[in-house]
């Protein structure tokens, strides 16, 4: 509460009064803990097991959904006098149900996390109620984020992780646009940071206002990151990335138009979905935020490096979410049928890391963070999500049946671009991905590129394989289970397996037409090759001896790394004749 003339920054600031030893306290009232993060005990339903909400803290936890005043997120590490007056959002966890009735100690103890199986879910919150003003896709804002950084990856040195190439021809970024584009999403907003450089060249190169059909009125907007005087520092997770961009007004359209929902994509991932499906979902259940699964047996996915979402299983409707969870909380997320014995045989509802947030939701959630300090970081899955299901926002899941493929290595990107070609070469997972390419279903738009056909001089094998425009592939050559980028020429006698080749914007720009990037008589196999790289006669690239990680580079930045067992040439790299990796 404001008392008259009392800012509301004073009344963010205010701390409830400490509890002494051995006294109980009101259930549904904050309270500060020994660390001076603030938790929230709701209020118990009578003959009903209570539900234990862990929320870390925000600064206005006493107030209901919507009437959200202004929060803070601070680095847990400050001192014990800012402590006294920040608060801190480390602890932020969804609700967990606990096996009594749990009467609030006055001592900060951990939520009890005794793991129960998937059939015992916590009571439903609410009756679901279709939305009284459903949203149409004319008033849907769509955010593409396309700025995180990879430091474990080679490709990435250079370049952001959704500039990578796929298909030889696309790059990541082209599916979320183009599954907007698609689905008559007219405003489409990218957001940028990390080596943004080549992206946005490609953005701007690659849709113009055409792509939306004649006559139909729409854009793709590249908004990069940037600084201000209260706010020195580069965006601190996805989250604090649109909320910089939402509170400046840069989210809206010509002429102030603001979305009424917002549709928020990470540009690092590979699969096809019409959003006006999930607009469905969104409308029909009258949710506040809606949230892109895929169903995966637990056995074909690294569900510990994934957010799990906890769904009704006569609904849609999210009960609890865990991001990265333990092995041992998986048995409480998973959902397994009645015989199901083996746990790798159970199934997980995976985030997508696509959601549709009303323009309600969003503001309340990310519209009022005020400032983020150094050190910290804000991301839906992890930090915003969870909030949303603390504070009783109607969360639901829209499941997605086709291919979905996170791309957050190299090992991922090597093995969804080869699956183009060959499905049965990697895990089963990989089997759609050729769908992805498959243009008689929707368009996928990229920068269009006048380059001659490839082109088979004298007697060649190429098995399973994906050929770009303007290829030389010269007498005597065998390719397999491989992707070769635009104008690669490939000396006489060359042996290529399960090799990418990035390839060059033009026919020999480079060496000239008498030298071939690949050398006659060389021997590549389990190799990524960036563009710009000439390879001598004789090479053997074959990392024969199973080395797991290895770098040799100068000082201009040209060499191999060796990253999984997988060797990377990097751009502008001149490997000599006779050179054995």
């Amino acid at each position: 509460d404001v008392s008259p003339g009392q800012s509301k920054m004073h009344a963010t600031m205010r701390h409830a009064p400490a509890v002494a030893a051995g006294q109980a306290v009101t259930r549904g009232r904050p309270r500060l803990l020994a660390n001076r993060n603030w938790t929230v005990v709701p209020r118990a339903r009578p003959l009903k097991t209570a539900r234990v909400v862990r929320l870390g803290s925000f600064s206005d936890l006493s107030k209901p959904a919507g009437q959200a005043g202004s929060r803070k997120f601070f680095n847990s590490a400050s001192s014990e006098a800012d402590a006294a007056r920040k608060v801190s959002v480390s602890a932020i966890s969804e609700p967990v149900v606990s096996d009594q009735p749990r009467v609030s100690p006055s001592v900060d103890e951990d939520v009890p996390r005794n793991l129960r199986p998937s059939s015992v879910v916590p009571e439903r919150r609410r009756r679901v109620n279709p939305a009284p003003n459903p949203v149409t896709m004319d008033n849907v804002g769509a955010v593409v984020l396309a700025g995180g950084a990879d430091s474990n990856n080679p490709l990435t040195r250079s370049q952001a992780r959704a500039a990578l190439r796929f298909g030889a021809t696309y790059r990541l970024i082209d599916f979320p646009i183009a599954n907007c584009i698609n689905s008559k999403v007219r405003r489409v907003f990218v957001l940028t940071q990390w080596n943004s450089h080549t992206l946005n060249q490609h953005v701007n190169s690659a849709y113009p206002p055409e792509v939306f059909g004649f006559g139909e009125q729409g854009s793709v907007d590249v908004l990069p990151s940037n600084q201000t005087v209260r706010e020195k520092s580069w965006s601190l997770g996805s989250a604090d990335c649109v909320r910089r961009h939402l509170q400046s007004g840069a989210l809206k359209g010509p002429g102030q138009w603001e979305p009424e929902a917002y549709l928020l994509l990470s540009g690092e991932a590979l699969y096809r979905m019409d959003y006006q499906d999930m607009l469905k979902t969104h409308n029909e259940t009258g949710a506040d935020i809606t949230i892109g699964v895929s169903k995966q047996r637990l056995g074909d996915v690294d569900a510990t490096n994934l957010g799990i979402c906890s769904v009704y299983t006569d609904d849609t409707q999210v009960y609890g979410f865990r991001e990265k969870p333990k092995p041992d909380e998986l048995r409480e997320l998973a959902q397994c049928e009645k015989n199901v014995s083996d746990l790798n045989d159970c199934h997980v509802h995976v985030n997508m890391g696509v959601y549709i947030f009303s323009r309600r939701a969003m503001k309340e959630l990310v519209g009022v963070i005020e400032h983020i300090d150094e050190g910290t970081s804000v991301d839906f899955g992890r930090d915003i999500i969870p909030m949303a299901l603390g504070s009783n926002y109607q969360i639901h899941a829209h499941e997605h049946g086709g291919f979905w493929q996170p791309i957050r290595n190299l090992r991922e990107w090597y093995e969804s671009n080869l699956s183009i070609c060959s499905p049965d070469l990697f895990r089963k997972m990989y089997a759609g991905a050729s769908d992805l390419i498959d243009v008689s279903k929707d368009q996928v738009f990229t920068v269009p590129r006048t380059l001659p056909p490839a082109r088979f001089t004298g007697m060649s094998d190429c098995e399973s394989s994906l050929i770009s425009d303007g290829v030389v592939v010269a007498n005597g050559c065998r390719i397999k289970d491989s992707v070769v980028g635009p104008c690669v020429v490939f000396g006489e006698d060359v042996s290529v397996e399960r090799v990418i080749f990035n390839g060059h914007p033009e026919m020999a720009h480079i060496h000239g037409n008498d030298v071939p990037d690949v050398g006659r008589g060389s021997v590549l196999l389990g190799c990524v090759v960036q563009s710009d790289v000439l390879i001598g006669a004789g090479c053997v690239l074959t990392n024969k001896k199973g080395v797991k990680k290895a770098e040799v580079v100068d000082e201009n930045g040209h060499g191999y790394v060796i990253e999984n067992g997988l060797i990377t040439i990097l751009e502008g790299t001149v490997l000599e004749a006779g050179t054995v990796i």
